[in-house]
């Protein structure tokens, strides 16, 4: 591989950040590259190589990093997806060890997917291809595990005799990641020129997708405000499930609520659930413009209320299926899952703002299915270090 005393060659420089950024720690990352390669890279020399690579995806992402040679193709369907982490940092200048930054360490990140996306075979763009509620949707387990609660003790849902229903948006053609430390006012544009450099603002079909935090609909509005804005239907069952089994005594009794009220929203029905839950609060005398406490046992019904009420625009989901859209954020949530592997631990600690920075670029890049990272380390050169004496550390 051309690896001397003086540098680390291009080579192991791309196995270097590729591990990195798949590899659970730089620890392990060191140990893969001595097992399998036969080289010794120690971990500090991992950790600065990746923190520079990162700086510099960084950097280049400032100054309208460019896709290559290969040609950007206009996306049929282009949606936008973002949401937010979680990331352990230490104090800035703080160095090695336990010096928590924030709460307990625990920092926000900012993360974004961009997929590139084709419409389904036969998409008329005429008729709803889904009117009926989907299956899983109507299934106890899984809308329990989509809403973080216990199951609720109802019959179960016979598939053979009421029939699978699926709703097929698009599929999914290539897909790129942005994941950031940046507030949202700078996370904006990291967005708005990943998705010039994917030409998504030429596509005739456009959707972003995002759950009910403001800073997403923030940079909607700022950014992507000709792009179809949806709520993700997952988003919104969380909370309809919550203040149906809040209405009633009964699990069966209060399922049988949760089923009706998402079927009216995937019909596009949402004032009438709306209506529904306000009435409901106020015949339990339930003041919906003052506060309530979290143990309040009425809180999912007034939680409900006012996020339904806030995102009531965005779920039109009978016309977005029209248009051939997806309704659901799910690959945004397994892209943040994703990353989260990378760097989330409860012993992962990075240093606040340098190493948590870099290694979400890097990360992003891997996750990119454009070839983003291979691209950018084939133009890079090697990383000069100096071999100490001692057989076990290289540092730069």
């Amino acid at each position: 591989m051309g690896l001397d005393s003086r540098e680390v060659t291009p080579e192991l420089t791309r196995v270097v950040i590729h591990l990195a950024a798949e590899v659970r720690s730089f620890e392990r990352t060191e140990l893969t590259i001595e097992k399998v390669l036969g080289q010794r890279v120690s971990q500090s020399s991992i950790r600065r190589l990746t923190n520079q690579v990162g700086r510099e995806l960084a950097d280049l992402d400032q100054h309208d990093m460019p896709t290559g040679n290969q040609e950007v193709i206009i996306p049929e369907v282009a949606v936008v997806s973002c949401d937010g982490g979680r990331i352990r940092t230490r104090q800035p200048g703080g160095g090695r060890g336990v010096r928590l930054s924030g709460e307990n360490g625990w920092r926000e990140t900012k993360n974004s997917s961009f997929e590139r996306m084709t419409l389904v075979e036969n998409h008329s763009g005429e008729e709803d291809p889904c009117p009926g509620l989907p299956t899983s949707f109507r299934s106890a387990a899984k809308v329990a595990n989509i809403s973080e609660k216990p199951v609720p003790n109802v019959d179960a849902f016979d598939l053979d005799e009421q029939g699978r229903v699926i709703y097929e948006g698009p599929r999914r053609v290539l897909r790129t990641a942005v994941s950031s430390m940046a507030c949202s006012d700078e996370f904006g544009p990291m967005m708005q020129r990943e998705a010039e450099r994917r030409r998504f603002f030429d596509a005739s079909l456009r959707a972003f997708i995002g759950d009910g935090l403001n800073w997403n609909w923030s940079i909607w509005k700022t950014h992507f405000p000709t792009f179809v804005p949806i709520l993700d239907f997952i988003h919104a069952i969380h909370y309809v499930f919550a203040a149906a089994m809040c209405m009633d005594s009964k699990e069966a009794e209060g399922w049988g609520t949760y089923v009706k009220f998402i079927t009216l929203c995937w019909e596009g029905r949402v004032d009438a659930v709306i209506e529904i839950l306000t009435d409901a609060c106020h015949e339990r005398g339930v003041d919906l413009e003052g506060r309530i406490s979290d143990d309040d046992p009425n809180k999912p019904l007034t939680d409900a209320v006012r996020y339904l009420n806030n995102n009531r625009t965005r779920m039109d989901y009978p016309r977005y299926r029209r248009l051939g859209l997806p309704v659901t954020s799910s690959p945004m949530e397994s892209l943040i899952k994703q990353i989260n592997i990378r760097v989330k631990g409860t012993e992962m600690f990075w240093d606040d703002p340098d190493g948590a920075e870099a290694i979400l670029h890097v990360r992003a890049a891997s996750l990119s299915e454009d070839g983003r990272l291979d691209r950018y380390l084939a133009k890079r050169p090697g990383w000069p270090f100096v071999r100490r004496t001692t057989a076990t550390t290289i540092a730069a």
